[in-house]
Order: structure tokens, then sequence, then C-alpha cells
């Protein structure tokens, strides 16, 4: 999910926005709404927000960005500025922390499509984030990553994530290892003798540190993401 804060002090304009955008995609949460400055950077501080929509015509709107720029260090904020002075949003589209503009006087079509492709543009740079995470613990858990079974686990820890449902755990086999089978075009009996295996191809000096099965391998990577996650 893309935990969303807009930042507005038009409450007749967030409602529509919120009836139009974050209640069209799914995979947008609506966190907060703020609407002064002080209420903005103290949300942003002690919060996990992925995505901005921040007002232009809010006072001290120039203030946030710069307040954000400096806690991009680690957050790593997506904004998307709007306003409904065209100038302003000429102005601020060459400032590098906004990733879209959006002029409030434009269709809701167009506002639409210009959302479409800022949330393709995170979930795209969130699964390369999540494959690398999942790759690192793995690779700290002592299994070889180049062998093929590691890489079935891999596939099955993101396909429960994207899923967003640990009851596929309860019958990997018929829930998961399936969908791995048919994408690989292999039996799911080869699917899961290779994850089986797969942990007997680990670094010998880390067998001793974890001794896991791959079912518990992956609830503890997947357990180790969801508290990421949370944060």
């Amino acid at each position: 999910m893309i935990r969303t804060l807009i930042i507005e002090n038009d409450l007749n304009y967030s409602k529509n926005i919120l009836n139009y955008i974050i209640n069209k995609f799914e995979n947008l949460q609506l966190i907060y709404i703020a609407t002064t400055y002080q209420e903005s950077i103290e949300i942003i501080s002690n919060s996990h927000i992925d995505l901005i929509l921040l007002s232009l015509d809010l006072s001290n709107s120039y203030k946030i960005i710069e307040k954000i720029k400096y806690l991009n260090i680690i957050k790593k904020l997506r904004i998307v500025a709007l306003s409904q002075d065209i100038e302003s949003i000429n102005k601020i589209g060459n400032n590098n922390q906004i990733c879209e503009t959006i002029y409030k006087l434009e269709s809701f079509e167009i506002i639409c499509r210009k959302m479409e492709k800022v949330i393709y543009d995170m979930d795209y740079d969130n699964s390369i984030k999540i494959k690398n995470f999942i790759s690192s613990e793995l690779l700290n858990m002592g299994y070889n990553i180049k062998y093929k079974g590691t890489q079935y686990i891999l596939e099955s820890i993101i396909y429960i994530y994207e899923n967003n449902n640990l009851d596929l755990l309860d019958n990997l086999e018929q829930n998961v290892y399936k969908y791995i089978s048919s994408k690989h075009n292999k039996s799911i009996n080869n699917i899961k003798t290779n994850i089986i295996k797969a942990p007997n191809e680990r670094e010998k000096e880390k067998l001793s540190l974890y001794r896991l099965t791959p079912k518990l391998s992956i609830m503890t990577i997947l357990n180790k993401i969801s508290c990421q996650n949370s944060y």
C-alpha cells in the first residue's frame, strides 16, 4: 500500500481528491489530511508516509518542500504538487523534489492519468527494493542465491507479499508452489523438490546459525518486511 498524506487547506478540494483519486486507486491508503505547516511536519517526521499530495496554495508550502528535502535523506518521499495557479505549477516543475505537478483546474481524467504514472513508478521502485531486501536476507541466512531452489523461495515470498495474504503459508504447495510451477512451466513436484533442497545448498558455516525449513525462512523474511513497513 502507498501510504498517502494530503496537505491542503481547501477541505472541499481535499474531499474531491479523496473521492476521485484515493478511492480510485486501491493501493493508495489515505493516512492523514494536514492543513498547516506544523501539522504537516509533525506527521511526516513521525509517520510512515510514501506519497504526499501537497497544495502550493497553502501558506508555507515551499517551506514544507525544503523540510522534506532534508528528511528525504532517509525517508525517500514522493511529492505531487497541486495548485490553482498555473504559474506556481510551471515554476515548481523544475524542483527535483517534485515527481509530478497537477493544475487543480485540469479535468479529473487528466489528473487521474498523472496519478497512474506516479503510482506505476512507485510500485516499480518498491518491487525492486523488496526483491533486493529479500535477496539480502536470504544471503544472510546462508542461502546460495544462484541455486534455483533459492530463487523459487524468493519468488514465493514476493508472491505472498504482493497478495498481502499470509494464509497462503498454510498450504504452500497448492497456494504458492502451484503459481511458481505455472510461471516456470515446471511440475509442482519439481518446484517443491528444489525448494526443499535449497537449505542444503547454504554456506556450511551458517547452517548452525539458521536451522530453518523453507517455510520458516519465508515466514521470517515476511515478518521482517512487515516490521519495515510499519515503522
